[in-house]
């Protein structure tokens, strides 16, 4: 059953000591690190807005997420990825995993998906 855990940092965390998802099997960690940008947290809520969708459920999500912020450095990089059809956002979100040394992204959008594949990224679409 996942409970919530307040962080050194302050930030909220979320213990799961459910089974292990076909995800976290496939990739052989019974606990993988779930890692994005503070931008996440936007798009996230944008999604409930949209979708009408509570937003507890949504800050329950996000509490699985450790969230970073990004540095100046990683808008201008994400600007200049050399992949034409890759939106703005999608670069930031390739520019925050590439800046926590991340060895996958998880996403659906095909853009994204090429762009982090080009970058050296596994990348991983949810079931």
């Amino acid at each position: 059953m996942p409970e919530s855990r307040q962080g050194k940092d302050g930030r909220r965390r979320r213990h799961d000591s459910s089974p292990p998802s076909p995800l976290r099997r496939r990739h052989g960690a019974a606990h993988p690190a779930v890692v994005s940008s503070d931008l996440l947290e936007t798009e996230l809520r944008r999604i409930g807005v949209r979708h009408r969708i509570d937003q507890l459920l949504i800050t329950a999500v996000l509490d699985g997420v450790t969230l970073t912020p990004l540095r100046r450095d990683q808008f201008r990089e994400a600007g200049l990825y050399p992949q034409e059809g890759l939106r703005s956002l999608d670069g930031l979100h390739l520019a925050g995993a590439l800046g926590v040394e991340a060895s996958a992204i998880l996403t659906y959008d095909i853009r994204l998906a090429e762009a982090a594949r080009a970058h050296g990224l596994e990348v991983v679409a949810p079931e």
